[in-house]
């Protein structure tokens, strides 16, 4: 059924009424009790959309700024090359301690591990029954027959106990050892022949190991014989663990593993297989790859402020403001970012080191440019403040002491002296605790530090200097954590609108509901008064047309 519009007769000027147009001015006195307060609701709901949608731009640049400084915090300001890396690999452990240089290793051995077979196995449903020691030592074979064992640290001793079980439970049993690994292999592939592989878990000479029956349903089953050729059973050294060994320009060094991280300060060498040939190890610094990190620091810093810039900006001259325009906390912000730029990196040494010498500057309009003249100054002098950028510092400013902290360790960038103040020990302000150390020298741990250890050769040291630097890259990265984390500041103020953009839209629907109401008020009241008007002008009406007709009789 179609709907039939109906004529609102309030609206028609009657001539039986008041003869005004009653709907257009219930209209107008609604809306002039109803307008302003909505049109200022309305304002008020578009500014704190406004701000809402300006958080959101913020966290997301926030969160881009800190993939990218993370990124330029991975970069590499060295190149490491190996002439042969088929023999050895390089890689970087801690950049802020690599020198250019150029070293030469030669006649390579690399470590190995003890790899014994017990062998002769001819199905895999036989069971077995014995109880087995495992010592940790060292295996020498002093002539082509005959081998022998020293042990480690005999208290150190497993053992290993299995009934009436198969070959690859005993192995799964081998393989929850500590430092030995287990394999069934089938030897000639057609399941007739089978071997137990034991293999020592680490390299190095005193990694090997030495089975010895307690008590066995098979007598020397389980053995590692000093003679393997009188074994019934053929159990066999496959191989001896043994150390690396090789010559760093011209010096003999051994080692238990093949990868050494304690012989050129800030690399790793990877030994991957023998060799009497030289190899030359190069380690340069990249003018590159340094050029090229700054300008990915300056490229990123300029992103993040223009949008920065965008979100608070103030127009003056109109009313086109940024969403963030006077926010407290985007303030705070933009504070903090610029005090980022121009505060001085500490703890890399004893002077202080500014963006500006690494060819980082701000122009009049605020924006950061790339200074080559700068920058190649500094590379040349002191190419070491570029670390500054990316790289982290703990250090002594003497050989005679090392520190290290646990990665959870907190400590403000910064010199801290470590001297002797009266009876206390102190680092800076903390005091400390000293103990002595097996070499003669002391440990110094910290209660207010956990994690903190400081190590002297003397027992009593003079006095000395720790160096402790957090980077730019890492400052950068904590004020982006900082925007993002959910108890921040920001977050609050955001929250803090989106309550407020609730109350304004309930404020607007309560306008609509009380628009509704008065309307139907006046509309009732109007409606009550041209029905008096109406009833006037009808009496009004009567009379004349009677007196009109009195008159005519």
């Amino acid at each position: 059924m179609a709907d039939v519009t109906k004529p609102d007769y309030l609206s028609l000027v009657n001539k039986n009424g008041s003869g005004f147009n009653i709907s257009e001015i219930v209209t107008s006195i609604v809306a002039s009790e109803i307008e302003p307060k909505r049109i200022l609701d309305n304002s008020k709901l578009e500014k704190t959309e406004s701000a809402i949608s300006g958080f959101g731009y913020l966290y997301s640049q926030a969160a881009k700024t800190k993939t990218n400084f993370a990124t330029i915090k991975g970069d590499s300001f060295f190149n490491l090359t190996s002439s042969k890396p088929d023999y050895i690999d390089l890689s970087t452990t801690d950049e802020s301690k690599i020198v250019g240089a150029i070293r030469s290793i030669a006649n390579i051995e690399v470590a190995k591990n003890m790899v014994f077979e017990l062998g002769s196995f001819s199905n895999l449903t036989d069971t077995f029954t014995a109880n087995l020691t495992i010592d940790a030592g060292k295996w020498t074979q002093t002539d082509p027959l005959t081998y022998s064992f020293d042990d480690n640290v005999p208290a150190n001793r497993q053992t290993i106990s299995f009934a009436d079980e198969t070959l690859t439970q005993i192995a799964a049993r081998f393989d929850e050892l500590d430092g030995i690994s287990a394999q069934v292999i089938d030897k000639t592939g057609d399941e007739k022949s089978y071997s137990l592989v034991l293999t020592s878990v680490e390299t190095g000479l005193k990694n090997g190991f030495k089975l010895a029956e307690v008590s066995s349903d098979h007598a020397d089953r389980w053995k590692t014989p000093t003679v393997p050729s009188a074994n019934a059973f053929a159990n066999a050294f496959t191989q001896l663990s043994k150390d690396a060994s090789f010559e760093l320009d011209g010096v003999l060094i051994s080692r238990s593993t093949n990868t050494i991280e304690d012989l050129i300060e800030g690399v790793s060498i990877d030994l991957k297989s023998d060799t009497s040939e030289a190899v030359v190890l190069n380690m340069s610094r990249s003018e590159r790859a340094i050029e090229q990190n700054v300008k990915d620091v300056i490229f990123s810093l300029n992103e993040f402020r223009t949008e920065l810039e965008r979100l608070t900006f103030i127009d003056v001259e109109g009313d086109e403001n940024g969403p963030l325009a006077m926010e407290p906390t985007a303030t705070m912000l933009k504070s903090q970012f610029k005090k980022l730029a121009i505060d001085p990196l500490t703890g890399y040494g004893s002077q202080s080191i500014y963006l500006s010498q690494l060819g980082i500057k701000i122009n009049n309009s605020g924006e950061f440019y790339f200074d080559e003249v700068t920058f190649k100054k500094t590379l040349a002098n002191n190419p070491e403040f570029f670390v500054t950028l990316k790289n982290e510092n703990l250090e002594a400013n003497t050989n005679l002491a090392s520190v290290s902290k646990s990665q959870y360790t907190n400590i403000s960038a910064g010199t801290y002296t470590v001297a002797l103040d009266g009876a206390t020990w102190k680092f800076g302000d903390i005091v400390l605790t000293r103990a002595d150390a097996d070499n003669g020298g002391s440990v110094f741990t910290a209660d207010g530090l956990p994690g903190l250890m400081i190590e002297t050769i003397e027992r009593n040291p003079v006095s000395f200097d720790i160096y402790v630097g957090k980077s730019f890259s890492k400052k950068i990265d904590e004020l982006m954590t900082e925007t993002l984390a959910i108890e921040s500041s920001f977050y609050k103020s955001e929250e803090a609108y989106k309550n407020l953009k609730i109350d304004i839209q309930d404020r607007l629907d309560e306008l609509a509901v009380r628009e509704k109401l008065i309307t139907s008020r006046y509309n009732q009241q109007f409606g009550n008064m041209e029905n008096v008007m109406a009833q006037f002008n009808s009496t009004k009406s009567l009379l004349e047309n009677f007196i009109e007709s009195w008159k005519k009789t």
